[in-house]
């Protein structure tokens, strides 16, 4: 196998890994079992991620026969490590060339960057409320500073608790959005998680989406 073809082999089949490894994390993830899912994203999960993001960026041309020949042996080391037979790995790269453009990894690319500027723009409206809830904090924080008379203290603080309570529910809301919004970035940077998709077409992965929101209907 030529190296230019064995580099595309190599990523199909750790994606084939990763892909594998996805789904078992969510069967633990839906049976609750966080140990599990704790010990696969460790041991499994973010290796491999490394690998693949490594050969992303590998100059495959520029190794010696040597380099290549432990680079092969790794390769092959993996993919009969994980009981995956050559003719199953070379059929995904068919198909992965075939469906290039149009495929399910182009849906999947799609939907991530929606969500998102979706999050993006919901982010933006947290932060403008948070910025008016704070400016109404700091008049009332003022306000109180300059009162003297105890019962104008007491009717301040009155009104900086709902103000106050409201700007811990939206540094809560503000953290749960930044916590996706990082999720998402890392799904786009790290490209596998849309790739694993690039095997099967558009139609056939909306689909399988069309299935699965009517067994949960």
């Amino acid at each position: 196998m030529k190296r230019d073809e064995f580099i595309l082999y190599a990523q199909e089949v750790i994606l084939t890994v990763l892909k594998t490894t996805s789904l078992q994390l969510d069967k633990l993830k839906e049976i609750g079992d966080l140990s599990g899912v704790e010990m696969l994203e460790e041991k499994v999960l973010v290796p491999y991620e490394r690998i693949y993001g490594a050969l992303l960026e590998m100059k495959i041309d520029k190794m010696d026969s040597k380099e290549f020949e432990a680079f092969e042996n790794m390769i092959e080391e993996i993919r009969e490590k994980n009981n995956l037979s050559i003719d199953v790995v070379k059929e995904n790269l068919e198909k992965r060339e075939k469906l290039e453009g149009k495929s399910g990894a182009i849906v999947v690319k799609r939907f991530f960057k929606y969500n998102l500027n979706r999050l993006l723009d919901r982010k933006d409206k947290i932060v403008e409320k948070y910025n008016k809830l704070a400016i109404e904090e700091q008049k009332l924080e003022n306000l109180l500073k300059d009162t003297i008379q105890e019962e104008e203290q007491f009717d301040i603080i009155y009104k900086l608790q709902p103000v106050r309570e409201k700007l811990r529910n939206i540094e809560d809301k503000y953290l749960l959005v930044e916590k996706d919004i990082n999720q998402l970035k890392k799904k786009l940077e790290s490209k596998w998680p849309y790739e694993i998709y690039g095997v099967v077409s558009e139609e056939e992965l909306l689909e399988t989406y069309k299935e699965a929101f009517k067994m949960e209907d």
